[in-house]
């Protein structure tokens, strides 16, 4: 008996698959209440993108803060001497690898979700020395007072930085 329903239930999906136009849903979702239960998961899936992609923009600046943390860690203040071209490349790259990670951590591995990472990565690049400006306090207990002093004496308030060049914001 259980034979004969597995065998009606295979007719049933070739002859779905013969029909001119059968959509992916019809031809692999044998009940109906089972399509309804795909679209709605779909459906939510499309709603949440507008807050998603934030968080991975979020996740992509906190990545390069972490970065720098470790480099700052690990290697110290870099010499006078230092590259600040391969110093930039180091913290990207380790940002990246960071970003990427907590994408797979938080399933945000859509094009739009690592593109908004990158994007988070070049803001804090750029804007990260104003939250040290403006709260000293907090960044000196996580990385170091010396740090402080060295970020606040080489940039201004207000700008963005790149390379040494200044942009100054509003």
């Amino acid at each position: 008996m259980a034979a004969a329903r597995g065998q009606t239930d295979f007719q049933d999906r070739l002859q779905r698959i013969e029909k001119q136009g059968a959509g992916r849903a019809q031809v692999f979702n044998a009940g109906a209440g089972l399509k309804r239960e795909v679209r709605h998961k779909v459906a939510r899936r499309r709603s949440a993108g507008f807050v998603t992609v934030p968080v991975a923009l979020g996740l992509g600046a906190v990545s390069l803060v972490g970065a720098r943390l470790v480099l700052f860690r690990y290697g110290g203040l870099p010499e006078a001497f230092a590259q600040p071209d391969y110093e930039l490349a180091a913290q990207a790259m380790l940002a990246l690898g960071l970003a990427m990670l907590s994408a797979l951590l938080f399933n945000l591995m859509r094009k739009r979700h690592l593109l908004a990472s990158v994007m988070g990565i070049a803001l804090a690049m750029t804007a990260m020395h104003n939250l040290v400006h403006m709260a000293p306090g907090e960044w000196a207990k996580i990385f170091s007072p010396q740090w402080v002093s060295e970020i606040r004496a080489t940039t201004e308030p207000n700008t963005l930085e790149f390379r040494g060049a200044s942009f100054r914001l509003g």
